[in-house]
Order: structure tokens, then sequence, then C-alpha cells
């Protein structure tokens, strides 16, 4: 009986374990989301672009973006990241202009870069990709946009940009934070992949959100006025998706979602007033890679000392503390010894 007991409550203290562990999970759930309310918003921008379209009296109708604003309930403490989030249905229209960063066929900045831009450009007609509309060397970006207005302009240029995943690591830094602040900080693809077509659509369908902890406001774009109000409510909602999932702190930390057009009023479309006392602050570690650990050895400018640096630039020295009594002990006969022969 008293095994029976105890098992029991082994039982309950689980539970309760993993209650707490999951709370987004079991306190809401996305289908209580209404799509026919995410619908009249949708609809709300689409008439407030209009009007404001009207009022400039634009001959050409240009397609205005769409956001999905995400406010939280406690700031993260995060590194700045950013979390790519795939869409059913590409934000880029047929006029935007699409560039790709490849790597060179030949290193050094004195080389010519027109035959890797041949080759790439070959490689692409082969595959039949028609999106991209320009190609550019990594050699070309350290030579002919070093200094921060070329920077701008080449932002100012092209409305999207891809690179190559060999080179993804080298061109952020390269780029600069410009790319950064404008949300347009190139998605890698796999450049040597048997359907290359394949590969840059589906680069071109993700969206990223930059994550930061300077404010409680989190931008994405998930459409744009030509597109249909169907296909908006569709990426919308697998942002939804997403956030629910892979948001700092899950959906339990999220106050509101509002959409937003470019110049547009924000209209929400879902909004909680949950106590902020009962979310803890989302604490997410910056992702290391595998050589991100401390270096130990043998300091060679002074006897019987160790260095420890480590990856933040923090550097211990330390003494071994075998040999330090071994030397005061040598000190001590010394001197012994010279007073022994003084008395002589």
């Amino acid at each position: 009986m008293e095994q029976k007991k105890n098992s029991g409550t082994r039982t309950s203290r689980k539970r309760t374990r993993s209650e707490m562990e999951t709370p987004a999970q079991e306190g809401f759930d996305l289908k209580k989301l209404s799509k026919q309310h995410i619908l009249q918003c949708i609809s709300a921008i689409f008439h407030l672009t209009r009007e404001q379209l009207k009022e400039k009296n634009n001959l050409i109708e240009e397609a205005e973006p769409i956001f999905l604003q995400v406010n939280c309930i406690k700031v993260p403490k995060t590194p700045r990241r950013r979390m790519r989030i795939l869409l059913p249905h590409s934000v880029i229209t047929s006029d935007d202009e699409v560039a790709l960063f490849v790597c060179d066929l030949q290193r050094g900045r004195r080389k010519d870069y027109e035959p890797t831009v041949e080759h790439y450009r070959d490689l692409l007609s082969k595959h039949g990709c028609t999106r991209v509309n320009e190609i550019i060397p990594m050699n070309r970006v350290k030579t002919e946009f070093d200094q921060f207005e070329l920077k701008r302009k080449l932002i100012a240029s092209y409305d999207h940009f891809l690179v190559d995943g060999r080179i993804s690591g080298h061109i952020s830094h390269l780029l600069g934070k410009e790319f950064l602040k404008r949300r347009k900080l190139p998605t890698s693809i796999r450049i040597e992949s048997k359907d290359l077509k394949h590969e840059v659509d589906y680069a071109l369908r993700k969206m990223s959100m930059c994550i930061h902890s300077h404010g409680d406001t989190h931008v994405v774009q998930v459409g744009n006025t030509a597109m249909s109000e169907k296909e908006v409510l569709k990426n919308v909602w697998a942002t939804c998706k997403h956030l629910y999932k892979n948001y700092p702190g899950g959906w339990e930390n999220v106050r509101a979602l509002r959409l937003k057009g470019a110049r547009s009023l924000s209209i929400p479309i879902y909004v909680t007033l949950k106590d902020k006392n009962t979310v803890k602050v989302p604490i997410i570690q910056p992702r290391r890679p595998k050589a991100y650990r401390d270096a130990e050895g043998e300091l060679s400018t002074l006897r019987n000392t160790r260095v420890l640096v480590k990856p933040s630039g923090e550097v211990i020295v330390t003494k071994d503390a075998k040999s330090t009594k071994k030397t005061k002990r040598k000190v001590k006969t010394k001197t012994l010894k010279k007073k022994e022969d003084r008395d002589i």
C-alpha cells in the first residue's frame, strides 16, 4: 500500500512540473484568433492605402507593404538576431529588383570579376531562374562599395538581396549596419543545389524579424497591396503560428498583434490584458561556435606561471603553488649558507 501511495505522489509531482514548463500551449490556442476579424483588418488597411494614394494623385499604383507589429509583455534579454519566417505567398512583386552576392572564382582585389558574373549568369539561365536581376561578386563589394555613401546607394538600388551560403558570414561584415537598419540583410541560398530555381523561390518567401532587447516592439512584413486579401491572411496566420513556437517567451509574452501599412495607423488583431507579473523575463543565450572556449597554457616569459585566455578577451595569469613553495625553500637555504660563511 505504501508503494502505491508513493507512486501516486510521484506522478502528481511530474504533472505539476510539466504544467509549469508548458504554460503557453495550455493557456492559449491559436484557434481562438478570428480569421474573419483579421480579414476585416486587412481590408481596412487596403482601403486606407488606396485613400492615401488618391490624396497624392499618383497615376501609377505602387504596391505598399503591410507589416505585422508584435508587442511583448516583458522585453527579452537576448542578443540582436534575426528570426526567419517562411510565408506561404511571396511578398516580392514582379517590379522588385533582386540582387545576388556570389563568391569569386579568382581571389584578389585586382582580379577582374566579369568572368564570375558570366559564370553565375549562365548557371541561373541553365536552371531557368529569372527572378535575379543583378549578380554582385564579393570582389566588387570590396572595391566599389567600400564607403558608407556607396553602400547606401547599393541598398536603395535593389529591393531584396540574396547571398551564396558559403560567404554569408563574410558578406554581413562587409555590408555594415545600414543593411540591418533597413531590414535588407541578404538571405542565404545553396547555389550548388540541383534545383536552383526552387532554392531561389524558397528564399524569396522568407521574411526576417529583428529580435532585440531595446524595446517591446518587433516588426515583420507579411504582404503588400498588390496581393489579394486572402493571400495576406494566409501569411498573417503562418506568422502567428511561427511566433507561437519561436517568439522569445512564447505566446505568453505576446501583448498585442497589430497590422500596419507603411504610412497608416496600426489596427489591432489580438490584444491581451494579462498581468505582467505573471510572465517571466525570457533570457536567450547567444549562439556560440565550437571554437568558443577557454584556452590555457604555460607562459614562456615567466617561470612556473600559467595563462587562461577567455573568449571575451579576459586574461588570467596564475602561478603554481608547488613551484612557489620550492622557490621559497631555495631562497631560505641560500640565506642560511651565506650566514654560515660569514660566521666562519
